[in-house]
């Protein structure tokens, strides 16, 4: 009987000992911290970029907007790219070659250092590319006068089809179909502006002879086109050029706003200077392909 008793304060014992060694099988690995969690600030942070696309570095100096004293004086070379995470407006200076320039820039957009008409060198907003496409320019209106005077020099008919490459709100294509009857093809990378287009061209009754297409212009098929219109930087004309030369039938016409192609001297046929409403005076080149 001490026997049985003994042997079963032993198995008690063991019981008791195994119940206080944890089981491999049911072991919980310990959770891993949750990662702190973004401040307001933070999630208030977008990146502004600016780009050099000249052939010379530019020095600037950059600080958040009315405090000069907490500026930094930086280089950015040619072709290259240069990020600034803020939450709210920069501004930044520099020397045009010709006078000193201040600029604010503003929280999430792109801009540009680049050679203007005069070749000097200024900033340019929303310029200079997204991951996923070309941004061939800022989308800056071509006047009314402007518009008209260039399909008066491409010589539109109701033969034509035209294709407008960055085509804003759509003005240079509806007026060629609403004025000359031709048919046309709007394309821009910005979403906005393909649909301010289209209602545009439906406000104005040609919404079946034209059309606006959200694509990288430079992947575009342009090859129905018998006139092509360009209000591009002069480095975004230089990109299109040899897609205008593989893609444009012999004869077609291209017409430019104030930026003439860079290679195509041969093939200008006639060069004009308009004004607009306020007496501005703008360029209009026209090409023979």
């Amino acid at each position: 009987m001490k026997r049985t008793s003994d042997l079963i304060r032993a198995a008690a014992f063991v019981l008791a000992v195994i119940a206080l060694v944890p089981s491999s099988c049911s072991r919980r690995e310990p959770e891993p911290s949750p990662a702190p969690a973004e401040t307001a600030d933070e999630l208030r942070l977008k990146e502004t970029t600016v780009r050099n696309v000249t052939d010379n570095p530019i020095t600037y100096k950059i600080y958040p907007a009315g405090k000069l004293e907490a500026g930094e004086i930086r280089e950015i070379a040619p072709g290259a790219i240069e990020r600034f995470r803020t939450a709210s407006t920069l501004e930044i200076e520099f020397n045009t070659g010709r006078k000193d320039a201040v600029y604010s820039l503003d929280p999430g957009s792109p801009y540009s250092f680049r050679y203007d008409e005069g070749e000097v060198i200024d900033l340019f907003l929303g310029s200079h590319g997204r991951a996923d496409a070309v941004d061939l320019a800022p989308w800056v209106p071509t006047p009314q006068p402007v518009v008209d005077r260039m399909l008066e020099l491409a010589a539109v008919s109701d033969k034509d089809v035209l294709f407008d490459i960055g085509c804003g709100d759509g003005r240079i294509v509806i007026t060629a179909a609403r004025r000359y009857g031709a048919r046309g093809v709007g394309i821009d990378i910005d979403k906005a502006m393909i649909e301010e287009s289209e209602r545009n061209a439906a406000a104005a009754g040609v919404e079946r002879q034209v059309k606006f297409i959200n694509m990288d212009a430079t992947k575009a098929d342009i090859s129905e086109a018998t006139i092509v219109s360009l209000y591009l930087l002069p480095e975004s004309n230089a990109l299109m050029r040899p897609i205008l030369e593989a893609q444009l039938r012999p004869k077609s016409r291209v017409v430019c706003h104030n930026y003439a192609i860079p290679g195509w001297e041969a093939k200008q046929a006639q060069t004009e200077t308009v004004k607009d409403e306020n007496g501005e005076d703008h360029y209009v080149y026209l090409y023979i392909r």
